[in-house]
């Protein structure tokens, strides 16, 4: 419940710049390279988007996102805890007692876990979020990108993108859960508990260096694995409507995006993903860590 209601928190904050970024990073498959973009900037994208489809377009695709991350964030958080309480040995009495090496394995297995049983809900997510003016392909809603996905492309359509997806998302888990809590541990620390000198750290101050770290974890962790995700977008978009497939298989999408746009064809929309990272993980780990005290779950 803590995971879910972080994830809808998080994700409804940070629509508008989620979406853009999807579009940055899709543009590319229709030729739409160098001066020919479409969308050359965040604040021209979101002047557009609104332009052409309205206000409300910024956040398009957010309901299917949040029906995705309410178990994407809820299994996620649950694994890690789980995974983390397996890992541990009989000398470790406590989370913070684990190494950086168990936090990792945690992480990447919650990540592969979580990944496996809500991927096709993200397929329809970044599909939504293109929408019909970049793909020129129109769905309603959820269940109609469902069934004609599955018509028009078959079942396994619904995992397009999903080995890249193992090879970045699983470890972007890991990386962000071990940053989190490594950041944790260096500024909240035992803040809210007597120091040495019997000082209590103000409230404010901690929730403040909790969504710092959740800032820091999340930003570190997706310049790190940015290029697999920017690979599991194009490939999920690949055929979309049943227009010819532009990739064989992920490499080749790989192989294309280097030939056609080099390396910074790859880390398109790094930076709008950076900025919405820093209040969307500052808000995702303080949201899960305060609602796990509501809950109890401490």
């Amino acid at each position: 419940m803590a995971g879910a209601g972080a994830g809808a928190l998080t994700k409804t904050s940070v629509a508008p710049l989620e979406r853009v970024k999807i579009l940055f990073q899709i543009q590319g498959m229709q030729g739409n390279t160098g001066a020919n973009r479409k969308y050359h900037g965040l604040v021209q994208a979101l002047r557009l988007i609104v332009k052409e489809e309205g206000p409300v377009a910024l956040w398009k695709g957010n309901g299917a996102n949040c029906v995705r991350v309410v178990p994407v964030y809820a299994l996620k958080f649950a694994f890690n805890d789980t995974f983390k309480d397996m890992v541990r040995t009989p000398d470790q009495l406590s989370e913070k007692d684990l190494t950086i090496g168990q936090r990792m394995l945690a992480g990447t297995m919650a990540g592969l876990c979580q990944t496996s049983l809500t991927y096709p809900l993200e397929t329809v997510r970044t599909r939504l979020s293109i929408g019909e003016a970049l793909s020129g392909v129109h769905y309603n809603g959820i269940v109609d990108c469902f069934r004609t996905t599955v018509r028009q492309e078959g079942f396994s359509a619904l995992y397009k993108g999903i080995a890249p997806t193992y090879l970045s998302g699983a470890p972007y888990v890991g990386l962000q859960m071990t940053f989190f809590d490594v950041y944790k541990n260096w500024l909240v620390g035992s803040a809210g508990h007597p120091n040495d000198n019997g000082e209590t750290a103000s409230i404010g101050r901690r929730v403040g260096n909790m969504m710092a770290a959740g800032a820091l974890a999340g930003i570190t962790a997706q310049t790190i694995t940015y290029p697999g995700d920017t690979i599991r977008r194009r490939m999920q978009s690949n055929g979309m409507g049943g227009t010819k497939l532009l990739y064989r298989n992920s490499w080749h999408c790989v192989t294309t995006i280097l030939k056609q746009e080099g390396v910074v064809g790859l880390y398109r929309g790094l930076l709008i993903n950076c900025l919405r990272g820093i209040p969307g993980a500052a808000i995702q780990f303080s949201a899960y860590e305060g609602l796990k005290s509501v809950f109890d779950c401490t």
